[in-house]
């Protein structure tokens, strides 16, 4: 454990963080082909098309 005192500990707020995104931004091939194929199946059968996990995942 650190033993030192945080910035916001010793009264002053902690330093303004950057965050920065890569872009572009995408899925991987399976999660791409899993929206493809929900797509079809859409068009093909129409709504509601159910799935049995999450499509998108991190």
């Amino acid at each position: 454990m650190n033993d030192r005192p945080s910035a916001w500990s010793a009264g002053h707020p902690p330093a303004p963080r950057k965050v920065l995104l890569a872009a572009p931004r995408g899925w991987c091939a399976g999660v791409d082909r899993a929206v493809i194929a929900v797509e079809k199946a859409l068009e093909q059968y129409g709504a509601p098309v159910y799935v049995r996990h999450e499509i998108v995942h991190n």
